[in-house]
């Protein structure tokens, strides 16, 4: 008798482990895609999806006779935006939405699987901007700070990546500290957010170390004030034509 309750209980502990409850995200009218655990080569025919416990879509068929027993149903809200795939298993659900969050598990062939989905809703991430710290950052700088910044409010887990000139992405963290001497010939700087659900880049930011980019800047400057004086200057004589009026013919 020992030797069965410890038995029971080594089985009890073995699909404890075995069962792993999987974060799934998803958006505000996007799709969550869920698939079976692994079912060897067998054929398939008993598919039951729940959520929460409840029953969201089933589909039995008589391996005898091959006819379907319980044909392919949807359940509640599901129907109408939900696709069960009988060979594989895998359930499709469009349109997601707040109250489609929760527990998702399922039974193939009689069997519960260990895998279970807990679908979250996130938001979307908004585009980041890179921030310079400290604002003294400068050429004359032997070190700066870059930082990633955007409102990643109930987004989820993100990511962070930067990119430096045309290069790789590269994940990394929101803060990344650059030095005058590894970042030379870097002429700009990129940033990236990234989630379950989406992924959006920065304007391509200068680097503050570099002395080529605050010269260009103040050669910008320089061309922008000549050219505003140019301008004003060919007004202003505009102007005074106008004022004198034509010349008049002497006789």
């Amino acid at each position: 008798m020992e030797k069965l309750t410890g038995c029971w209980l080594l089985m009890a502990a073995l699909n404890f482990a075995l069962a792993r409850d999987i974060p799934t995200y998803f958006r505000d009218g996007g799709v969550l895609t869920m698939d079976v655990g692994s079912t060897s080569s067998e054929r398939l025919y008993n598919i039951l999806w729940k959520i929460n416990g409840d029953l969201l879509a089933e589909w039995i068929k008589d391996q005898v006779t091959g006819e379907d027993l319980v044909p392919l149903t949807y359940y509640r809200s599901f129907r109408g935006r939900t696709t069960l795939d009988v060979t594989t298993g895998r359930l499709v659900i469009n349109n997601m939405a707040k109250a489609d969050m929760g527990v998702y598990s399922v039974e193939v062939n009689n069997k519960v699987q260990n895998e279970k989905y807990n679908a979250v809703l996130i938001k979307v991430v908004p585009q980041p901007a890179v921030w310079i710290r400290p604002l003294t950052c400068s050429p004359a700088s032997d070190n700066c700070t870059l930082i990633c910044d955007g409102n990643i409010k109930d987004a989820g887990p993100v990511t962070y990546s930067w990119k430096m000139g045309d290069g790789e992405w590269k994940e990394s963290v929101k803060d990344l500290d650059i030095t005058k001497s590894g970042t030379s010939d870097v002429k700009t700087f990129t940033c990236r957010i990234q989630n379950p659900v989406s992924v959006r880049d920065s304007e391509p930011k200068h680097n503050p170390l570099l002395k080529e980019a605050a010269e260009s800047s103040a050669v910008g400057w320089i061309v922008a004030g000549v050219i505003v004086t140019v301008v004003g200057a060919g007004v202003a004589a505009a102007l005074w034509g106008l004022k004198k009026g034509p010349f008049k013919t002497q006789g």
